[in-house]
């Protein structure tokens, strides 16, 4: 009976067009390439967009222009060229992640504290366009479009500037920094070398974890990979980061899961949803995966070290850690070195300065 019913499935045009579904698609764009969806996959299930829709835009900051961005576009030389960009400097690209814009907020801020750190060229990576709304899976897929138009950032700057990778710094928080990893990679693929650094700020868990692991950041990527864990946990558990460990080091903040002075479940943000205050809901929902990046920007010019300490699994932190530097230490943040690899763990404070 059951050969039967497959039978009639199959020859029904119902069945043909879950056949349709299941096959897989394919699209090319200019400049970055081909990329295939396919339904059996929970990221690639979706197309990603056109960089035509995404509408990604590159703006340069140094010390000379530190408040007005020089836009810069990867097949129009001569925006480098007429640019303040300078090879003789550190590079650092910051990106943003879901539902979020590098042309105001936290990229802007960072932006100001590498300025004063040192100088350098800050390019803010915009591709807001890209993650607007509420569908993960696009802005998801769409990571590779942008991480392959950012390698060719890269190779534009290389080719019209001497830019050298290695003094090259990806920074990007939740999605954005799988497509900083997507880029890096694709760097390395083509036999143009590493990238110097590449920075995950809470890198997005959900899909990325289990399931996509040629496209999300990993040690791979860059010569240097350091990841800040702040809200690593299942999507159940309110949280939107990865847990698993992925780059040469690890930073672990308060277990990595919960911040302290965040809301932390979601019985706590229904009230604030209902009452119209969306904004107020979002920022308890997403405090524990925005922490990485006050962490990371805080490091920059502070005093105070964000000294961690040295764990053997990530799975039972702190119990694991050795709350000593006998087994070694490493600082979280922009200071952090991959001369001490492995899984650290530190305590922050509720509010700034989170350095202990």
């Amino acid at each position: 009976m059951l050969s039967r019913v497959l039978l009639l499935l199959l020859l029904s045009t119902n069945a043909y067009g879950w056949f349709n579904w299941f096959k897989p698609r394919r699209v090319c764009y200019p400049h970055v390439g081909c990329f295939t969806a396919s339904a059996l996959h929970p990221i690639t299930s979706v197309l990603p967009m056109s960089p035509d829709r995404i509408q990604m835009t590159f703006n340069l900051y140094t010390r000379q222009n530190a408040a007005t961005a020089q836009p810069l576009n990867p097949y129009k030389r001569e925006t480098i060229t007429r640019s303040g960009f300078r090879a003789n400097r550190p590079t650092v690209f910051i990106t943003h992640g879901f539902t979020d814009t590098a042309t105001k907020g936290w990229p802007l801020t960072m932006k100001d504290a590498l300025l004063r750190k040192d100088d350098m060229n800050v390019i803010t990576v915009d591709w807001s366009r890209g993650t607007q709304g509420f569908e993960y899976r696009q802005s998801a897929s769409n990571t590779q479009v942008v991480g392959a138009t950012i390698a060719n950032m890269v190779k534009a700057l290389r080719v019209s500037a001497q830019l050298s990778l290695h003094t090259v710094h990806l920074i990007g928080h939740s999605l954005g920094a799988h497509t900083m990893g997507y880029a890096g990679d694709l760097l390395r693929k083509q036999n143009l070398g590493k990238v110097g650094r590449i920075t995950g700020l809470d890198p997005a868990g959900l899909h990325f974890e289990r399931f996509n692991q040629h496209r999300r950041l990993d040690a791979s990527d860059a010569e240097f990979v350091d990841i800040i864990h702040s809200n690593g946990a299942s999507l159940l558990e309110m949280a939107f980061g990865i847990r698993i460990p992925t780059g040469h080091v690890d930073f672990y903040p308060n277990g990595g899961t919960r911040q302290p002075g965040c809301q932390s479940n979601w019985m706590q943000s229904i009230h604030p949803f209902l009452s119209g205050r969306i904004n107020v809901m979002m920022n308890n929902v997403g405090c524990s995966h925005s922490r990485a990046i006050h962490f990371f920007i805080e490091s920059i010019n502070s005093a105070c070290e964000f000294r961690a300490y040295r764990c053997t699994t990530h799975l039972s932190i702190p119990k694991t850690c050795a709350l000593s530097c006998a087994q070694g230490c490493n600082r979280m943040g922009y200071h952090a070195t991959k001369t001490k690899p492995g899984r650290f763990y530190l305590k922050t404070n509720a509010a700034p300065p989170y350095c202990k």
